[in-house]
């Protein structure tokens, strides 16, 4: 579905996620059982403003097909696992993509869900205990 960029070409050391972010992201990660949901989306919302996206906007960027949007899920899950992705996506704020040259419609498809794949790819990364449950498929755990 997705190859890495990585491995096409001699690549220079990516710059390391700055230091504020990963003290975030350890945070929330360290969370009690309970979180608090209203911090949670706030959180959220002012992350996905650095990505340059408006919470408003994740409705009408959700994909409708069932295929599409379990295939969204599955590449923001390949790039919350990859170190190297997830430290690429984390630094540049840019989906750390290439796509197969022989399905157009699915680079297409994964251009229209560039909005959709960042907001998830964030919830995997932040580990947003009460986002991760409206995730379908993930069964709120990841």
């Amino acid at each position: 579905m997705i190859r890495r960029w990585f491995t096409k070409k001699q690549k220079s050391p990516q710059p390391i996620q700055d230091v504020h972010t990963a003290e975030v992201a350890a945070g929330l990660c360290t969370k009690a059982a309970n979180p608090d949901p209203v911090s949670e989306i706030t959180h959220f919302k002012s992350r996905l403003k650095d990505f340059g996206i408006e919470f408003s906007q994740l409705a009408v960027s959700t994909p409708k097909e069932t295929e599409n949007r379990l295939q969204a899920i599955q590449v923001a899950e390949e790039i919350a696992a990859d170190p190297e992705m997830r430290n690429y996506f984390l630094t540049w704020k840019r989906l750390p993509l290439l796509h197969d040259e022989q399905s157009q419609v699915q680079k297409l498809t994964m251009k229209r869900q560039r909005e959709y794949i960042t907001a998830l790819t964030l919830i995997f990364i932040e580990n947003y205990q009460v986002l991760m449950q409206y995730v379908p498929g993930t069964g709120g755990k990841h």
